[in-house]
């Protein structure tokens, strides 16, 4: 059985990660990423970008992850077809995009626009690298600067629609 202190720390990550992903849809409604390449469709490429915002916000909220990045091949050959990103908070997988797949029968018609549990069937589809999983310490040692740059300004906007929201 959980102690109360996990059970307090899970209910706070849920709210915080259901509160992030729905401040994303009401920027996006309000016209906030359209003159963004990626952003502007929400949530399909955007889970790269979207876990290290998530990322920023949780660890604003006193809460460490850890951002992943797997990879799915096509075939023996190893052809990558598809990579899939997400964070792992408490050894709980936090996925804000996977409804991006809920089209592709390939990725189970995958439609939870919120995860946090163990690892699934969907996210087990995704070979994860040891050097593809590392900490995130913040937006603002984010490795390339001009892509730092582009989310300290998308999460700006998303972090707006956190503040306003109940």
């Amino acid at each position: 059985m959980k102690k109360i202190d996990d059970a307090f720390a899970d209910k706070k990550l849920k709210q915080l990660v259901f509160k992030f992903r729905t401040a994303i849809e009401n920027a996006m409604e309000k016209g906030e990423f359209v003159s963004d390449f990626s952003f502007s469709h929400f949530p399909c490429g955007c889970c790269g970008d979207s876990a290290y915002m998530l990322a920023q916000y949780l660890l604003e909220n006193g809460i460490e992850s850890v951002y992943v990045c797997g990879n799915r091949y096509f075939d023996e050959l190893e052809e990558m077809a598809q990579s899939h990103a997400w964070l792992l908070v408490n050894e709980l997988i936090v996925d804000i995009t996977g409804d991006q797949f809920k089209d592709d029968s390939s990725y189970y018609n995958y439609s939870q626009r919120v995860y946090i549990g163990k690892e699934d069937a969907f996210h087990k589809l995704f070979e994860v690298e040891e050097e593809d999983m590392h900490t995130c310490y913040g937006l603002e040692n984010y490795e390339n600067i001009m892509c730092g740059a582009r989310l300290l300004n998308l999460y700006r906007k998303i972090k707006n629609f956190c503040d306003t929201s109940p």
